[in-house]
């Protein structure tokens, strides 16, 4: 490993731990406390979630129970697939970053 490589390995190292807290978090969330917020211009914003909008700022309407099982579902697959990208980058730095089964 070159020593330019060193800040880059520990930002990697640094990233992979956030990865893991928030896989944590989002394992532990219940369906109902995930909102999908949908950002446009002015008023034109959407939110979906159990409880529907919670601002005149933005448009919004209650999702089903299903709809955030499944959001949480593909939030999980997403952390999981950053955890990977930062283990594969590591591992092109020569660093062995494979959490024991």
């Amino acid at each position: 490993m070159k020593l330019t490589d060193i800040d880059r390995v520990n930002h990697l190292i640094t990233e992979l731990g956030t990865v893991k807290e928030l896989n944590g978090l989002v394992g532990r969330a219940d369906p109902a406390d995930l909102r999908l917020f949908i950002a446009a211009p002015g008023d034109a914003s959407l939110e979906m979630s159990a409880e529907g909008a919670e601002s005149p700022h933005h448009r919004g309407f209650a999702a089903t129970p299903g709809f955030l099982a499944e959001l949480k579902q593909r939030a999980l697959a997403e952390i999981t697939a950053r955890r990977h990208a930062i283990i594969s980058e590591l591992a092109a730095l020569g660093v062995d970053a494979e959490e024991p089964a």
